[in-house]
């Protein structure tokens, strides 16, 4: 499993958002992904051993850097890391992907998202995951809910959870809890919500993993919305700042 699974709203290249998805989904994704590369934000890594923490480490990803700039490590248990640490670190960290990343449509199956909530302000989706073979797991075991608001076309929160744990990359790891709770604006910011640079993220965004009997916890934290360098610009970000 990857370490961002939870975070593709995040992190995957923009996405093509086919036409049975509902409109305001529709829209609301289309705008939201548009900002996917101004987001920075802390990771904290907690890897066990016995019951006992081995090694906590805290990095830090920063779009508006150049290079290989983006990806810091902050601290090693606590401590700023050593020179041998750090190059080790970056050595993992940069290591090139054996194929290219997907895109969110790839994941999330929009054209069949349900309202299970609305108001005259926002609608709640329940958006199922793809059942194909870009999970190693079973994909109704999520749940992953979307509100839009009706005014603003703005993603107001994301959360997602499991009902009990299950086994993932052919029963070599096993996903233990994961709680993400994003809520993209406060509550005095929401009449903005419309405006990208007002968009405040704040929330928990957790996964804990059991890989080959040892436990590791995944949290994310400090969201900041920062204007991206350009080499780490989407290409159809690119393509449309240059018309």
């Amino acid at each position: 499993m990857q370490r961002f699974s939870f975070l593709i709203l995040f992190l995957v290249p923009l996405a093509f958002v086919r036409a049975e998805t509902p409109a305001l989904l529709g829209k609301a994704v289309e705008q939201w992904l548009g900002e996917r590369d101004n987001w920075a934000f802390t990771v904290l890594i907690r890897e066990f051993d016995g019951g006992a923490v081995k090694e906590e480490r805290s990095e830090r990803y920063d779009p508006s850097k150049p290079g290989l700039e983006r990806w810091q490590l902050l601290a090693v248990n606590g401590k700023p890391p050593t020179g041998q640490k750090r190059a080790e670190w970056q050595k993992r960290k940069t290591k090139k992907r054996k194929t290219p990343p997907k895109s969110l449509d790839d994941y999330l199956d929009f054209e069949n998202a349900r309202i299970i909530r609305s108001t005259d302000q926002a609608v709640c989706y329940h958006v199922p995951l793809r059942n194909n073979n870009s999970w190693l797991f079973p994909v109704d075991k999520v749940d992953l809910r979307i509100t839009v608001s009706r005014s603003t076309f703005g993603i107001e929160d994301v959360v997602a959870g499991i009902d009990e744990p299950f086994r993932v990359a052919l029963g070599l790891a096993r996903v233990l809890d994961v709680d993400f709770d994003m809520q993209m604006n406060s509550a005095e910011s929401r009449k903005t919500a419309g405006d990208p640079a007002a968009a405040k993220p704040d929330g928990t965004a957790k996964v804990v993993v059991n890989k080959l009997g040892e436990r590791i916890e995944y949290a994310w934290s400090d969201f900041k919305r920062v204007t991206p360098h350009p080499e780490n610009l989407s290409p159809m970000v690119s393509a449309k700042s240059v018309n």
